[in-house]
C-alpha cells in the first residue's frame, strides 16, 4: 500500500470520532418513502433511436437510523438504416431495413444503513452493484463500512460527509492482467441537499473510490440534480452525472496493417477516462 495513502487513511480513522463533538441537527423521523423516475426519448424519420430509463429509491428514516435502497437501469438503441434500390436506373423501388444496435446500457443497485451514535457522528454499512459494459465493467460488487458526520439536516439544507473502507469484486468485459479483480479500497463521499423554494431543490452527491492495491485506480462519481415540483407527487428533474476513472477498463479492437488491410488479430486499448450522463426525468414521490 502506498505509504501516503496509508497515513491519510489512518489520520481519517483517528479524526472521525472527533466529529461527535461537532453540533448537528438531529435526524428527522420521516418513516417510509418511495421515489420513482422514468426517462424516455424516441426519435423517428431519417434516423431512429430510443432511450428508456427507470430508477427507484426506497427509504426508511428514523430519529436514530436510516435505511436506503436504490436501483436503476438505462438503455439506448439506435437504428442503422440500410437502403438499396431494386430495378433499373429509370424504374426502381427503394427497399429499407433497420438494423437495431444497443449503443448504451447501464444497471445499478445499492443499499446503505446509517446509524447515529450522537447528534453529529454516524456509522454506516453499504453495498453497491454496477454493470456498464460500454464502460468496460461486466460486474462490480462493492461492500463498505465506515463513519461520517451529519453537519446539518433541516428542511432547507442538509449536508453529510463520510469515509470508509471497502472491498471490491470486479469483472471487466476485457480482463486487465495488471489489476486484480478483488481488492481493498477507501471511499469518501458527500451528500448535499439545498431547497431554494417550496418547489425547487438541488441535490449533489460526490463519491471517490481508491483502489489500495493499485493506487492509480481512482474512481470519482459526481452527480448534480435540480428538482422542480409540478405538484405534491410529481417533479421534473434534469441531472448531470460525471463518472471518471483514472485507470479505465480495456477494450478489444481489431488491428489493421499500415496499408489498411486486416492484420487478423486484436489489441487491447484503454477506454476513455470520463463518461457523461445528462438525464431529464419525471419523478414520482409517494
Amino acid at each position: 500500500m502506498n505509504s501516503r495513502v496509508a497515513r491519510c487513511t489512518l489520520a481519517a480513522a483517528v479524526a472521525a470520532p472527533l466529529f461527535a463533538t461537532l453540533p448537528a441537527a438531529a435526524r428527522q423521523d420521516t418513516g417510509w418513502s418511495f421515489t420513482g423516475k422514468v426517462t424516455a426519448v424516441f426519435t423517428g424519420g431519417n434516423s431512429e433511436a430510443s432511450t428508456f430509463g427507470l430508477a427507484s429509491k426506497v427509504g426508511y428514516g428514523h430519529e436514530n437510523y436510516e435505511f436506503l435502497f436504490e436501483a436503476g437501469a438505462v438503455r439506448t438503441d439506435s437504428a442503422i438504416k440500410q437502403r438499396r434500390a431494386v430495378g433499373t436506373e429509370s424504374d426502381f423501388t427503394i427497399r429499407e431495413e433497420n438494423v437495431w444496435q444497443k449503443t448504451a446500457e447501464a444497471y445499478y443497485a445499492r443499499a446503505r444503513y446509517d446509524r447515529d451514535l450522537s447528534a453529529a457522528f454516524l456509522v454506516f454499512v453499504g453495498t453497491d452493484w454496477l454493470r456498464n459494459t460500454f464502460a468496460g465493467i461486466d460486474s462490480r460488487f462493492l461492500m463498505a463500512v465506515g463513519a461520517g458526520n451529519t453537519w446539518a439536516d433541516t428542511d432547507d439544507f442538509a449536508f453529510k460527509t463520510d469515509i470508509g473502507l471497502t472491498w471490491t469484486f470486479q469483472q471487466d468485459v476485457v480482463s486487465n492482467p495488471f489489476v486484480k479483480t478483488t481488492f481493498p479500497g477507501v471511499r469518501a463521499s458527500w451528500n448535499l441537499r439545498r431547497r431554494f423554494t417550496q418547489s425547487t431543490k438541488f441535490d449533489s452527491n460526490l463519491t471517490a473510490d481508491l483502489n489500495l492495491d493499485e493506487t492509480d485506480d481512482l474512481r470519482v462519481n459526481f452527480k448534480n440534480a435540480l428538482s422542480i415540483a409540478i405538484n405534491s407527487s410529481l417533479a421534473f428533474e434534469p441531472s448531470l452525472e460525471l463518472g471518471w476513472r483514472n485507470l479505465p477498463a480495456l477494450k478489444q479492437v481489431e488491428l489493421f496493417n499500415p496499408d489498411g488491410s486486416p492484420a487478423g488479430t486484436t489489441v487491447r486499448t484503454p477506454l476513455r477516462k470520463l463518461d457523461t450522463f445528462f438525464n431529464v426525468a419525471l419523478v414520482v414521490t409517494l
